[in-house]
């Protein structure tokens, strides 16, 4: 059997939809309103944090390396979001920073689930942070396990405003 000819990636793509619906089941059931899930004002401080902390860092990263402020404006700005950024930044900057880009993603996300469980018990609002975009998909359910089903709309909130600024972020500090 050639195991190219399997669609793992619709799969993935199914199963992600699934466990999104069922969390979505599991908030209805426990007396969320769509309301209170899209319009949540902890998960919009949330993501601002993450995007004005994200900006600092790599601006002081960008003094220390001399290199481009716009180009690590770009670099922090796809906040963990690895599929994506690693395309964009190397389309522009090259295979070496799009590299660069990718690594620092996925090095996010795995930290992230490594301390987000343990972030999660005295600082919630860091732990869905360091999440970032991920934060909607990936790392939910981490989320969820650690801090419960009241903080999923919280990560749901910060997750979707990364991963809804994230491409436009970064390809408008490309252009610069």
């Amino acid at each position: 059997m050639d195991l190219r000819a399997l669609p793992i990636d619709k799969w993935s793509e199914w199963a992600l939809m699934l466990l999104l619906l069922l969390i979505g089941i599991q908030m209805r059931n426990s007396g969320m309103r769509l309301r209170q899930i899209l319009l949540n004002p902890w998960g919009m401080k949330i993501a601002a944090t993450v995007i004005l902390s994200s900006w600092l860092g790599s601006l002081l990263a960008a003094q220390l390396l001399g290199m481009p402020s716009s180009h690590a404006l770009a670099l922090a700005s796809s906040f963990g979001w690895y599929s994506l950024s690693g395309i964009l930044v190397a389309d522009k900057l090259g295979p070496v920073l799009g590299s660069a880009a990718f690594i620092n993603d996925l090095g996010r996300e795995l930290i992230a689930i490594l301390i987000i469980p343990v972030l999660m018990r005295r600082h919630p609002s860091a732990a869905i942070g360091y999440g970032g975009a991920t934060a909607l998909d990936f790392t939910l359910p981490v989320i969820q396990k650690s801090g419960g089903i009241q903080v999923v709309p919280v990560a749901i909130v910060s997750g979707f405003i990364l991963s809804l600024l994230g491409p436009i972020l970064i390809l408008g500090f490309l252009a610069i």
